[in-house]
């Protein structure tokens, strides 16, 4: 008879999960190298996208070993002129110079935000929230302030909260009104889980181009004190509020 756990194999991580969870790339990125034949678990090269790497496997990418790293969270207050980028490579001025000191290993951001954007980022290397939290179905309030180059006039509020068009899919956002003490062309746009891209395509829209984006809200964070270009760890409270999010 058949030991019971040689016929029911512990279930371990995906190897391209792995190696994402690790820093050295997206998961589409680690399908490739796996693929190519450049990564082995115990000496031996593995090709199989399936392949699940068990507790104390030793995992080499390109004959470098690779080592799993503790979860981490981190918020991050962006400055303009770096991008943050979720597929992977080597990209000028990345969000990851700014967090080097303390994490030299990659921790992937979720979303992208380009280098004009500003504001709060999230980076982790907990691959499960990231994509949770990407996922354009799950329901978190954004908040952004933005600045136009032209004045911003009520038909636009109307026009954004009641749908905008973007190929065969209307994008609607929850509230759009003028910024309190500010001028027509500074704006407050809140929506659910509302990326920098697709809020500045719907401004396109009505004609209206961006200055300046400042993400000031991200579900229950805020940017007190923390200073543009500085970051600080998730408090658990905050860890747990995300991992509720639906």
């Amino acid at each position: 008879m058949p030991n019971k756990q040689e016929s029911n194999p512990p279930k371990g991580t995906r190897l391209n999960k792995y190696l994402s969870n690790a820093g050295i790339c997206s998961r589409r990125e680690a399908d490739q190298f796996i693929a190519m034949g450049l990564v082995s678990v115990n000496g031996k090269v593995i090709m199989e996208m399936g392949y699940q790497v068990q507790r104390g496997d030793q995992v080499r990418y390109d004959d470098q070993p690779v080592k799993r790293s503790p979860p981490v969270y981190i918020l991050l207050n962006k400055p303009k002129g770096f991008v943050a980028t979720k597929q992977g490579g080597n990209v000028k001025k990345s969000v990851q110079e700014l967090i080097r000191t303390a994490h030299p290993e990659k921790v992937p951001p979720v979303g992208d935000m380009g280098r004009t954007v500003t504001g709060l980022l999230l980076l982790t290397n907990d691959d499960r929230l990231r994509q949770k939290l990407a996922n354009p179905r799950s329901r978190y309030t954004i908040l952004y302030q933005v600045i136009l180059e032209k004045n911003a006039e009520t038909s636009d509020f109307d026009a954004l909260t009641k749908g905008i068009r973007i190929m065969d899919k209307v994008h609607k956002v929850k509230s759009a009104a003028y910024i309190q003490g500010g001028t027509k062309k500074e704006i407050g746009i809140e929506g659910s889980n509302l990326s920098p891209g697709l809020l500045k395509k719907m401004l396109e829209i009505r004609d209206l181009k961006t200055v300046s984006m400042d993400r000031v809200l991200l579900g229950s964070l805020t940017k007190k004190d923390l200073p543009r270009g500085r970051w600080r760890p998730l408090t658990p409270k905050e860890l747990q509020f995300l991992n509720m999010i639906s």
